[in-house]
């Protein structure tokens, strides 16, 4: 990741880093989308999504400053993939998928945030900042999927059973399996 990154100046950087923030967003809003929108695992994920969106807005600023323009790019041809954002929630298994994605796209935030924090002297705090943030998202992704994945260690049928004794996956609002 970092070979491809040394290969961008400043303007490229943050036009990168501007498009991830977006695109996090809309991975987050589509998490919600499948929940029942009062539980509390859509309201962290709507939480996420408002945070990226911060983010994306003072980069936004730092680019409009920086450059003195408002049209930022996503820098083709250089191995960098846009986030997957497009993500169908229907059982754990698929919540455990989507939620390792995220929290992968959240780690190449933060490494991207300390690069830049690294390189850019001049906005150091902005940068270490965000890679903090980023890092806090991971971690609370991190204890969502270990929930569900404890949760699913136990015998299909029995998971079943134990739906309406366990608060924390009757949380999220979807079938358990199938």
């Amino acid at each position: 990741m970092y070979g491809e990154l040394k290969r961008l100046n400043l303007k490229q950087l943050l036009g990168y880093a501007i498009f991830s923030e977006q695109e996090a967003a809309k991975l987050y809003r589509n998490l919600v989308r499948g929940l029942d929108k009062d539980t509390l695992v859509a309201h962290k994920f709507e939480s996420i999504a408002k945070d990226e969106d911060k983010h994306m807005r003072v980069l936004q600023d730092l680019y409009r400053e920086t450059f003195g323009e408002e049209d930022w790019a996503f820098p083709e041809g250089l191995g960098l993939k846009p986030f997957e954002t497009e993500v169908e929630i229907k059982t754990i298994d698929s919540m455990v998928q989507a939620l390792e994605a995220a929290m992968q796209n959240e780690y190449k935030g933060y490494k991207v945030y300390k690069y830049l924090a690294k390189v850019h002297k001049d906005h150091k705090r902005l940068f270490m900042y965000i890679a903090k943030n980023e890092h806090s998202h991971y971690d609370i992704l991190k204890r969502e999927k270990e929930h569900l994945e404890d949760a699913m260690l136990d015998e299909p049928e029995k998971l079943r059973e134990q739906m309406s004794n366990m608060p924390h996956m009757k949380d999220y609002g979807f079938r358990v399996f199938g």
